[in-house]
């Protein structure tokens, strides 16, 4: 008896000793468990809701979702206060790791400081990037077409007579004949693409065809393809409003990296070998 109640004054008296930069914390959401005189608030378990997936959104209110992230909190803490005690955390090369964390928290809450309160984006700035980047927010022409790919030439041959007298046997030949696993089921479809994503013989042929043409048969390192082309599209620019979101976000990236800059020179800075310089 006499020992538990030692250990219980002990507890008691760790728990004040740790209570008082819990105040100073100043966390005036409500306290609902504390492991070794450390508080767990109800926004501690709305922080971790917030991380989680958007599906569990619906039960940010959930008595019992909010107990499972509770219970989950007072184990971390337990554990990471067990660590502590056993000493790990003065070990080099845990106390390297614990230094690289909290410097990546640092850097990451300067980030979205600077972004809180940098100069708003203005339009006139929008407009001159896009002006100076069209080629950036140009769409290359792009084609839609379909392809069967057999062993040899002649078989792409009597493929294609066969394609001449009837274009709507196309689906159920590249099903049975096809050698390109990859889009047989689809009958061939090869969806939309620009140049350069095919190999250079197929993007040739592809590109040089009228809409709804089939090519003579094409040889590639693959095989001999034969290909029908069913829709083309022109290069086009995207207008400026589908792409000032965009544009925002670089200018904003820009204007953090010259602020990191402007840290590191104010920064006092000593290279201690040369060479490294």
């Amino acid at each position: 008896m006499r020992l538990l109640v030692l250990l219980f004054s002990l507890g008691l008296l760790s728990a004040c000793q740790q209570e008082t930069p819990l105040q100073l914390e100043g966390n005036q959401s409500p306290v609902v468990a504390r492991i070794g005189g450390i508080a767990i608030h109800e926004s501690d378990i709305d922080a971790e809701m917030a991380n989680m997936p958007d599906a569990m959104y619906q039960y940010r209110d959930d008595p019992k979702a909010r107990g499972h992230i509770l219970r989950s909190l007072i184990r971390r803490q337990a554990i990471s206060q067990k660590a502590k005690l056993l000493g790990l955390d003065l070990d080099p090369a845990i106390k390297q790791r614990i230094e690289s964390a909290s410097r990546q928290i640092l850097i990451d809450a300067a980030k979205e400081w600077q972004l809180a309160n940098m100069q708003k984006i203005q339009p006139v700035e929008i407009q001159s990037y896009y002006k100076q980047h069209l080629d950036e927010f140009t769409v290359p022409e792009q084609v839609h077409a379909r392809h069967i790919l057999v062993s040899t030439e002649q078989k792409a041959w009597d493929l294609l007579k066969t394609l001449r007298k009837n274009r709507d046997a196309f689906t159920a030949l590249a099903a049975s004949m096809s050698l390109d696993d990859s889009n047989k089921s689809r009958g061939g479809d090869l969806n939309w693409f620009s140049r350069g994503i095919m190999v250079k013989e197929f993007d040739d042929a592809v590109f040089a065809l009228k809409e709804n043409g089939l090519s003579k048969p094409v040889r590639t390192k693959f095989g001999w393809h034969v290909i029908e082309l069913l829709g083309k599209r022109a290069a086009s620019l995207k207008p400026l409003d589908e792409v000032r979101v965009e544009i925002i976000s670089v200018l904003q990236h820009q204007r953090l990296q010259q602020w990191y800059s402007e840290v590191e020179s104010a920064a006092k800075v000593s290279i201690e070998k040369p060479e490294y310089q």
